[in-house]
């Protein structure tokens, strides 16, 4: 058995030291990365951060300030150096945007800028215009237009202005008439000479020429513009005297109407035109400024008190209320009508006179009828009375009893309210007990327009 045992084989040794040693190893080489990791974050100067940040460009050097590496300008992702912006780009032949004619430096580019077409200008210089018609201020509209790229159609602005301004009152043709003054230069003196066509001075947005071709344009298209006004010949004769008084155009261009009228066999309204133009200028001492009349809320104060007054004592002596209603409505001053009313009263308590209180009230009533005066205005203007009611009665004694009267029969016509006649100012005095022993007013007029009824 001891051989047996002997004859045995050993177990094969196993290399346990050489393992244990790579391991050893391992470890050493893991310790000496993290010595050297945690001695390069430990630098007092801070240049290097701890290691572990993926993607940091900060250098790690010992030496370094911390800044970034090739000054910003290096790798993918980067805003590049410092300036670098101000140098001029490379130009790379391989890039798909390469144009050949970036080489060339002798190419000089100009601005072009597409003119409009008549229904463009149209669409552009209406709402411009009517605006003007609100506001009236002039050298806004210049510098609007000045805006515009109409350099060679300026002539359209007259045309627009014309046409718009033909369908509306002679208050609104007035302001087109002193903007067409403002827009054209000048004619010079005749001592000077004839007038030189050209460019419009500084300030001038057209000249003569640009005007003349205008007003021939608009004789083309009168058949069309007679649809909406059938005036429009004669309106636009009115147009023509006035800027040939206005020294903004010559008188011959109703020389060449004449001759464009010549060579047209049919009906030319533009003839009609020329010679009611031909007419006015013909008139001597007439004052063609005053033209489209002197009407509306340009009208000073004092003038429109002078024609109210005018228009309510011819109704007295005449008795046509038809007249004065038209009369009224010609002032063209709706925000104006209490001064009618006030005038009215006053003028029947300094009268005291029953026929005049009877024919005012039937004026009154047929004023608030028709809404010529709206009952703002009524009111409006009766409490002007009542306010000057201590100075009329030292000029006319009775003037309470004269306004308590005339009240009383507007209200029993119902032009006014109950709460004007409440409001109604009245002196003390003893009250007789036949007073309040009265029907109401009624008044008998002969007239085909009204009904007491």
């Amino acid at each position: 058995m001891g051989d047996t045992d002997a004859n045995e084989k050993a177990p094969p040794a196993v290399d346990r030291p050489e393992r244990s040693s790579s391991k050893e190893k391992r470890r050493i080489r893991r310790d000496s990365a993290k010595d050297s990791n945690q001695s390069n974050s430990s630098v007092a100067n801070g240049a290097a951060k701890k290691g572990g940040k993926i993607g940091d460009r900060k250098s790690r050097s010992i030496y370094g300030r911390g800044l970034p590496k090739k000054q910003g300008g290096g790798g993918k992702g980067t805003w590049g150096k410092l300036g670098e912006e101000l140098y001029p780009d490379d130009i790379d032949t391989k890039d798909p945007n390469y144009d050949s004619e970036e080489l060339n430096k002798d190419i000089m580019y100009k601005p072009v800028v597409p003119e409009w077409n008549e229904d463009e200008i149209v669409k552009t210089l209406q709402p411009i215009l009517r605006e003007y018609f609100e506001h009236g201020q002039q050298d806004e509209v210049i510098e609007s237009l000045k805006a515009i790229n109409i350099s060679g159609r300026k002539y359209m602005v007259a045309v627009v202005l014309i046409t718009l301004s033909m369908e509306m009152k002679n208050e609104f043709r007035e302001l087109a008439s002193v903007l067409i003054k403002k827009l054209v230069q000048p004619l010079p003196p005749k001592e000077a000479g004839d007038a030189v066509s050209g460019k419009s001075d500084a300030g001038y947005f057209q000249n003569t020429d640009d005007l003349s071709q205008s007003f021939l344009d608009l004789c083309d298209n009168l058949p069309e513009l007679t649809l909406d006004t059938p005036d429009a010949p004669k309106v636009l004769g009115k147009f023509l005297a006035r800027a040939i008084s206005d020294n903004v155009l010559e008188k011959s261009v109703i020389k060449m109407i004449f001759e464009a009228a010549a060579c047209n066999d049919d009906e030319d309204y533009g003839l009609v035109s020329a010679k009611e133009a031909r007419l006015l200028l013909s008139i001597p001492h007439y004052n063609l400024g005053h033209i489209w009349g002197v009407g509306g809320g340009n009208q000073p104060v004092v003038v429109l008190k002078k024609r109210i007054n005018l228009l309510l004592k011819e109704y007295l002596s005449s008795g046509d209320s038809e007249e004065a209603i038209r009369c009224i409505t010609d002032l063209d001053v709706p925000h104006f009508s209490h001064e009618v009313v006030y005038e009215a009263v006053v003028m029947v308590i300094e009268l005291s006179d029953e026929r005049a209180s009877n024919m005012m009230v039937h004026l009154f009533k047929r004023l608030a009828d028709t809404a010529v005066v709206s009952l703002d205005q009524m009111t409006h203007g009766f409490k002007r009375v009542y306010g000057e009611m201590d100075d009329l009665s030292i000029d006319v004694p009775n003037a309470y009893t004269q306004l308590r009267n005339y009240v009383q029969k507007c209200y029993d016509l119902k032009v006014i309210n109950s709460r004007l006649v409440m409001t109604m100012p009245n002196k003390s005095r003893k009250r007789f007990v036949s007073e309040g022993d009265r029907k109401p007013f009624r008044l008998g007029v002969n007239d085909k327009f009204f009904d007491l009824a």
